[in-house]
């Protein structure tokens, strides 16, 4: 593994910008930049060190004078005194001023997270999308200051296959958190956990210590139990102890957990969003460093009017006694849970904990037991597809080609436990992964390997993101024209490639590309090619990150694909139609290019028919193209209109760079009122001149009756006329 905190500080860079930007802050291991304009007069920035003028750690600060300067980002700003308090914020909705003296602008969802030091007076404002800070006695002096997002653990630590050692691995998570106060619930402000290997004896490197905060985790040491508990040990920072009864104790208390080890899974799942929600509606209370309208705070109060500003406060263990004296109906579905894994308990899969800690992805361990479908059970999809064999093509391979059978039902050709297709038990979260045996249907697969490259990741060249089009059937070629490369200040070099050879193939996947979208046909002799088939399963390696295996039963040779060094993509566990896989490639290509994760997009194109089914994430579920350009993706779901006015519930998606706990103004609203930016937030009213301008804001996906359109091809008229049709 390279140098990572060498990396971050070469990682950011203020350089010369083109297009309508003077300069933009570029950030080369997580291939994203933020751009800026600057007023008439302004001078040549200069890279400083004065990295003491900002509230958070940064990687690089650089100084300027202007009259103004605007990001180009549709970020709020927070306005901070030099004793980190917010005194005030400035939205679309509305300007804000900056007072006298020294002050620090936080922007919230910048790709790069991003301030600026300035004396006021000055005034923040709106136009065209963007926030423009402007000084009132012209050109006034700036220091910029950027940090990456780029997270690292400090060490790895090595654990036996004795689960005493899993713990003692368990207990250095807590660690990591940058703070212990409620604010930690902010994904930046939780660090990376130490990564876990299993090897011949237990070694703790230097930087890495055993959390000391006076909670405690009482657990049978058993895989099940501690891999179930592994993300609660890191959020709460609690020394994993054994203990035949479960229990968790913090400041004086002693919470007894469930013995029967489903049920101590799902208590600890419970637990885990228990104390994080409460966390999230605390931190927005008068005492926290973001005093802010947030939906989740509001509601809570309401519910139970709680004292915030003594939980505020209060340590970590007193703020998690009080919280458990807290009904757990008070809080059970107020943060829609981003992620479930069922991880099958075995010591090998131990160094795959710090991964789902650091998403705080509840695990199931051992995971309820999952059901395996039927070869001649497929059900609806398998109906259509039937259904369909008479109409045109499918993506199996070419009936003019030899093979045993032209068409297969999901677990045709399955010769292996791993090899399998099963069915992991639902778990009421957006999404789930599977650690075990078998391909999940309606979940991802995960692997250690590809959750390690995401800390692996080195600095790229340059911020073009390289996306290469592989078509090896002409029938199909219009799957993936023009759709992607629409992103305002995301520079794509999209390459469209047709009937390859194996040859061809195999060299192209040898190269660096960002992204793959495939389209063709696949049986068991791998990837079709215009001579013959190539098996990824041979391959020695690839330069592929992520991927769109858009073809029938594609799921082995994409985990082959990851096997050889790729991240993550999707694939396919059944006959593909191609009247369903051309909607569904065109649809996730098109989420994709708008900066949504792997597992969010799938989640988006499974409200269609089939597609749930059809589809599944070998690798990281979180991978992304590029930054989404709302911070936190969105889903705009319209549910009702009214002659002047939309009813929108908003869908929002966690990912690795805005993940669990980011705030989200959806923008739709004529107010300053946050969401915590996971799932299924609440229905509100968009007034017609507020909905016209969100239309406006950005390429962001609009949900109609389940049917996918996008805001910069619609008008007010167009979604009117769309719900009244249904």
């Amino acid at each position: 593994m390279s140098d990572t905190r060498g990396d971050a500080a070469r990682a950011v860079s203020l350089v010369p910008a083109e297009g309508p930007a003077d300069y933009e802050v570029d950030d080369r291991i997580e291939e994203v930049n933020l751009p800026f304009r600057l007023g008439g007069g302004s001078t040549c920035p200069t890279r400083v060190s004065d990295e003491e003028l900002f509230p958070t750690p940064v990687d690089g600060c650089w100084r300027f004078t202007a009259p103004s300067v605007t990001p180009l980002c549709t970020a709020d700003v927070y306005v901070r005194t030099p004793e980190n308090r917010v005194v005030a914020t400035a939205t679309a909705d509305g300007s804000a001023r900056v007072p006298s003296g020294p002050h620090v602008l936080e922007l919230s969802t910048a790709p790069v997270k991003t301030y600026l030091a300035l004396d006021g007076p000055a005034l923040v404002s709106y136009g065209d999308r963007y926030p423009t800070v402007t000084s009132d006695g012209g050109p006034a002096t700036v220091t910029l200051g950027a940090r990456s997002r780029h997270g690292t653990p400090a060490g790895t630590v090595t654990v036996t296959d004795d689960p005493a050692d899993v713990a003692a691995g368990l207990s250095t998570f807590g660690s990591a958190l940058a703070t212990t106060s409620p604010e930690r619930s902010f994904p930046t402000l939780r660090g990376h956990p130490p990564l876990l290997r299993v090897g011949e004896e237990f070694e703790l490197p230097p930087l890495v210590e055993r959390a000391e905060n006076g909670v405690k985790l009482g657990l049978p040491f058993e895989y099940g139990p501690l891999f179930s508990a592994a993300p609660v040990a890191y959020y709460l920072g609690a020394n994993v102890v054994e203990s035949e009864r479960p229990y968790l104790s913090a400041g004086g208390t002693r919470h007894r957990l469930p013995d029967e080890r489903e049920e101590l899974a799902l208590e600890l799942g419970r637990l885990l969003a228990h104390t994080f929600t409460l966390d999230c509606a605390t931190r927005a209370c008068p005492a926290g460093l973001y005093d802010v309208d947030l939906h989740l705070h509001e509601s809570l109060t309401d519910r139970l009017d709680p004292p915030w500003e003594e939980w505020y406060e209060a340590d970590l263990a007193e703020r998690t006694a009080a919280y458990l004296e807290v009904p757990r109906s008070a809080t059970e579905g107020a943060v829609d849970w981003p992620q479930t894994t069922d991880v099958k308990p075995v010591a090998a899969n131990a160094a795959i904990l710090p991964f789902l800690a650091g998403d705080l992805s509840k695990v199931r361990s051992p995971p309820p037991t999952p059901t395996v479908p039927d070869r001649d059970d497929a059900g609806p999809l398998a109906e259509f597809v039937r259904n369909d064999r008479a109409a045109p093509v499918t993506r199996s391979a070419d009936d003019a080609s030899p093979r045993p059978d032209s068409t297969r039902s999901p677990t045709q050709n399955v010769t292996a436990e791993g090899d399998a297709i099963v069915s992991p038990r639902p778990a009421g979260s957006t999404s789930l992964a599977w650690v075990g045996p078998g391909f999940p249907m309606r979940a991802a697969k995960p692997t250690v390997d590809a959750y390690r490259r995401r800390l692996d990741r080195t600095l790229s060249a340059d911020l073009t993101i390289d996306v290469t089009v592989v078509c090896n059937d002409g029938r199909m070629a219009g799957e993936a024209d023009d759709v992607y490369g629409f992103r305002d200040h995301v520079a794509f070099d999209v390459v469209q490639a047709v009937d390859l050879s194996v040859a061809e193939l195999a060299e192209l996947l040898r190269d660096d590309h960002d992204f793959l979208h495939y389209i063709g046909h696949v049986d068991e002799r791998g990837v079709e090619c215009s001579d013959s088939f190539l098996d990824l399963r041979r391959l020695d390696g690839t330069g592929v990150e992520a991927f769109l295996l858009n073809a029938c039963t594609s799921y082995q040779q994409g985990m082959a694909l990851v096997e050889a060094g790729a991240l993550g993509g999707v694939v396919s566990l059944t006959e593909l139609p191609n009247s369903l896989a051309t909607r569904v490639g065109r649809d996730l290509a098109r989420l994709f290019d708008a900066g949504f994760p792997l597992d969010a997009a799938l989640d988006v194109v499974a409200r269609g028919p089939f597609a749930g089914s059809a589809y599944t994430i070998v690798g990281d579920p979180r991978v992304q193209l590029c930054q989404c350009a709302t911070g936190a993706p969105i889903v705009a779901e319209i549910t009702d209109t009214e002659p002047d006015a939309f009813h929108i519930r908003p869908v929002y998606y966690p990912t690795r760079s805005f993940g669990l706990g980011t705030m989200a103004n959806p923008h739709y609203e004529a107010s300053n009122r946050q969401y915590v930016a996971s799932g299924v937030r609440a229905n509100s009213r968009s007034e017609l001149d507020t909905f016209r301008s969100f239309l406006e804001l950005a390429r962001i996906p609009l949900a109609i009756e389940n049917e996918i359109h996008w805001t910069d091809e619609m008008s007010v008229s167009d979604v009117r006329s769309l719900t009244d049709q249904q």
